[in-house]
C-alpha cells in the first residue's frame, strides 16, 4: 500500500498540491548528494566539490587540518584542506560570502594571515577558494588545477 499525503481542506488545491503517491517522486537532476570527506561531513557543497576535485587529481590531502590546537585552544585554527604538494604542503581555505564576506571579512583575512604565520617554513602560502568560483564539480576541478597544483 502506497501512502499519500492528503489535505482535509481545499487549501492543498489552492496552492497547487496534488495527491500523488510518494513512490512517483524523483529528485531534480541538478541536486548533488554530499557524502562525508575522510569521515567528516563537509560544511558546504563547495568543500565537497574541492574534495572530489583533489581526489580526481589523485593528490593526497587532509580535510579539516588543525593548527595550534584547532578549535580546542584559543588562537587555534582549522584549515579546510592541507594539500600535499611539492615541495611543501599547501593550506587551502574554502570561503563563502555568507560567512566570510562583508563584516566578517576582516576576521577571515586575519585567520588566513595567522595561518600563514604559524605555518611559515612548513607550508606554502595559503590559497583561498571562493564559493562563486566553485559552482559545480567540473569547474572546481579546473580551479583546483590552476590555483593549487
Amino acid at each position: 500500500m502506497v501512502k499519500t499525503f492528503q489535505f482535509k481542506t481545499k487549501r492543498g488545491s489552492k496552492i497547487g498540491l496534488t495527491n500523488k503517491p510518494l513512490a512517483d517522486f524523483k529528485p531534480p537532476k541538478d541536486e548533488t548528494v554530499i557524502e562525508p570527506v575522510q569521515g567528516v561531513m563537509p560544511d558546504s557543497k563547495e568543500e565537497y566539490f574541492v574534495a572530489k576535485a583533489l581526489e580526481r587529481a589523485k593528490v593526497d590531502f587532509i580535510y579539516q587540518f588543525d593548527i595550534a590546537g584547532g578549535r580546542a585552544f584559543r588562537g587555534g585554527q582549522v584549515i579546510d584542506f592541507m594539500v600535499y604538494t611539492v615541495p611543501l604542503p599547501t593550506p587551502v581555505f574554502v570561503q563563502g560570502d555568507y560567512w566570510h564576506g562583508g563584516v566578517r571579512s576582516a576576521q577571515t583575512r586575519f585567520n588566513v594571515m595567522m595561518a600563514e604565520h604559524l605555518l611559515r617554513g612548513q607550508a606554502q602560502k595559503p590559497v583561498e577558494l571562493w564559493d562563486y568560483e566553485l559552482p559545480d564539480i567540473e569547474t572546481t576541478y579546473q580551479v583546483v588545477k590552476r590555483k593549487i597544483l
